[in-house]
């Protein structure tokens, strides 16, 4: 994850990827996360969020280290030549991609509460 960028995509999302090359006009992007923006109804302060296109949890574990590398035509794209993400946004990024993937929880058998002494 040395070489972070941001761009926006056909439908007007910010993207925020490890940029592992460009070929024939694709962009080749390692664990694209969109930058979802909310703003507060109480206070009008504004928070970002980063979201993974797909969740660890739903690529099988041995593609998990390598990481997902998706396909962005440039034709479809818009990108900028002096974007420099502040420090907060690419640990947030990086924080996303490097912690562990929880192990599914074990459901136990519910308790059984008689109603009734038989």
């Amino acid at each position: 994850m040395s070489n972070i960028k941001a761009f926006v995509d056909s439908v007007g999302r910010v993207i925020v990827g490890d940029h592992v090359g460009t070929i024939d006009n694709v962009m080749k992007i390692k664990e694209p996360a969109v930058v979802n923006v909310q703003v507060s109804q109480e206070n009008g302060q504004i928070s970002v969020q980063l979201l993974p296109f797909i969740f660890r949890e739903f690529v099988k574990a041995e593609s998990r280290k390598d990481g997902v590398v998706w396909n962005f035509n440039l034709d479809n794209t818009v990108t900028s030549d002096n974007i420099e993400l502040d420090d907060p946004i690419i640990q947030q990024y990086k924080n996303i991609f490097n912690k562990p993937v929880a192990a599914p929880e074990k459901k136990s058998e519910p308790e059984v509460v008689k109603l009734f002494d038989e």
